[in-house]
């Protein structure tokens, strides 16, 4: 049976926004102004959507396809999450993936391994489950976002955001999908989702193309503000002793010192190479090695030190502790102890 020019039409419309995801994946990991994990799993999140919206086309056009290639979307339908979720860790949790983050994609290998030898419904129970654990992943995605304590850039927020919306939308899709009748509906789906993905494309290749304008000023503006705001930051820590306040957050910080806390987060980390948390506590950590080397601890616990230079719970101070000087408390003690008898 032929397909109405309609139908091709749809499908025209629908296979554009597919090469235009495509021609983006590929301008993100050659062409982009610099480098990093969060662009990789941009790129690759367009791909998986590519390839899910791909499998509908297909099956619009000719509902007899392969198991392979229904496979084939099942594969990117069920890396959409894992891939929204891990650009979230890296981007916005700024945490760092390790062996352990890849078993996230364990079903896709499964779907692209495995599917091709499946029925039908099979398939389909891959399907239905696909959109289950999607919809897991968006919850824990847009957790992340929402309980994000350093604000980003204006641009990288305004992109994520779009990326949460853009790929809920799309999940509401495929939930009306499996509960549509006929092909006609199944393809309202898609066209939809087409449509949200032109919007996806559209948002990425404006914030590529201000990355690429604003990157030739990064170095220059750098050195101007950089050293401004690093004498700012100094002044307050040192002066003031900001650090003391158990309450400091980058927000209040910043605004103090009347500077964007993005400029800040950023000063730091490229100055001192730490987060804000991280900067903070090694002021505190300072002052408790101060006091212990003076032996001013007839008065106080070692606790009762790491409460009044900031710290909310022993253990955090602990924590801290060893992890700027590589031993306990105790463990420093003695050996300064041991060094005075030297």
């Amino acid at each position: 049976m032929e397909n109405s020019p309609t139908q091709l039409g749809i499908a025209a419309f629908c296979t554009l926004a597919i090469l235009n995801c495509l021609f983006l994946m590929v301008l993100l990991l050659k062409k982009r102004p610099y480098k990093s994990s969060a662009d990789l799993f941009l790129a690759l999140l367009l791909l998986a959507i590519s390839l899910r919206v791909s499998k509908s086309i297909f099956y619009y056009l000719s509902p007899e396809i392969s198991s392979f290639a229904i496979s084939v979307g099942l594969m990117g339908k069920l890396a959409i999450g894992p891939l929204l979720f891990l650009y979230m860790k890296v981007n916005h949790s700024n945490k760092k993936l390790g062996g352990w983050d890849m078993l996230h994609f364990m079903p896709s290998f499964i779907a692209i391994t495995t599917g091709w030898a499946m029925n039908l419904s099979a398939l389909t129970l891959g399907y239905w489950s696909g959109t289950i654990l999607l919809g897991i992943y968006l919850a824990l995605s847009w957790k992340n976002y929402l309980s994000e304590k350093e604000p980003k850039p204006h641009n990288t927020a305004s992109i994520t955001k779009s990326f949460l919306v853009g790929v809920g939308l799309i999940w509401a899709t495929f939930v009306f999908q499996i509960f549509s009748r006929g092909i006609e509906m199944y393809m309202l789906g898609t066209f939809i989702a087409s449509l949200i993905l032109y919007g996806l494309i559209f948002k990425v290749a404006v914030f590529t193309v201000k990355k690429t304008k604003t990157n030739g000023n990064k170095t220059a503006l750098s050195r101007q503000k950089l050293e401004r705001v690093k004498r700012l930051i100094e002044e307050h820590f040192t002066n003031e002793k900001v650090y003391l306040d158990s309450n400091i957050n980058l927000n209040e910080f910043s605004k103090s010192i009347e500077q964007p806390a993005y400029v800040v987060s950023h000063t730091i980390n490229q100055v001192y190479g730490k987060k804000f948390p991280e900067f903070v506590n090694s002021y505190r950590i300072k002052e408790v090695k101060r006091i212990l080397l003076n032996q001013v601890l007839s008065d106080y616990t070692i606790e009762g030190v790491a409460y009044e230079v900031g710290f909310n719970t022993p253990s955090a101070f602990y924590n801290a502790f060893k992890k700027e000087t590589g031993c306990s408390p105790k463990e420093f003690i003695g050996k300064e102890k041991d060094y005075s008898m030297l």
